[in-house]
């Protein structure tokens, strides 16, 4: 299996509790969530309001409504479109829309003031991550994408591209199209412990 792409440094795991740290250091159940889980009106913490957003187009397609309300829509085009009385530009291939998945997430810093800010009592480290993306991905049934989130001041999302809001996560995460909620059984020794609070 080739290298997960964009780690260097390691990756590290923020929980809410003491007893979550035990279970990826001992081996245990953990429970692996939908991107929609963490979406809520005003970013708090790990919540942003444009998690799960597929917002492709080289301008925000938000500046159309309420006149032209494009949300649910993907790979559209639109050409010769006027919205009140203000030519809109020719674009193809154009998505606004939200897409749900599994997800799990990790930071590629290890910070005090990160777990602070995440509302997070405990951290540990990810010893192997090609070995717990191969297990994970076997569990699951299906390979994740897995790499780097980037960040942007523009409007354009997905579940790789956030806000520059959102930077200081310095986020990693694991995409598997599912859909609902799971559980998956992990070995012991994947993780080892760096800090609880």
């Amino acid at each position: 299996m080739e290298p997960v792409p964009g780690v260097f440094m390691g990756l590290y795991l923020y929980l809410n509790e003491h007893s979550h740290a035990d279970t990826w250091i001992n081996g245990g159940v953990i429970p692996i969530q939908p991107a929609s889980t963490y979406r809520k009106l005003e970013r708090d913490g790990i919540y942003t309001p444009d998690e799960n957003l597929i917002h492709k187009s080289p301008f925000d397609l938000f500046s159309l409504s309420p006149v032209l309300d494009l949300r649910g829509f993907g790979h559209f085009s639109m050409n010769n479109l006027m919205v009140n009385g203000v030519q809109v530009p020719n674009v193809s291939d154009v998505s606004l829309y939200e897409e749900d998945g599994l997800i799990l997430s990790f930071s590629c810093r290890y910070k005090k003031k990160t777990a602070i800010r995440m509302k997070k009592k405990a951290c540990v480290k990810i010893l192997d991550v090609d070995a717990l993306k191969k297990h994970l991905d076997e569990k699951l049934g299906v390979e994740a994408i897995a790499k780097d989130c980037e960040y942007t001041q523009g409007h354009e999302r997905n579940h790789f591209l956030k806000s520059n809001a959102d930077q200081w996560q310095a986020e990693f995460r694991m995409f598997w199209p599912i859909l609902e909620r799971v559980e998956v059984e992990l070995p012991p020794g994947v993780a080892t412990l760096m800090r609880k609070w």
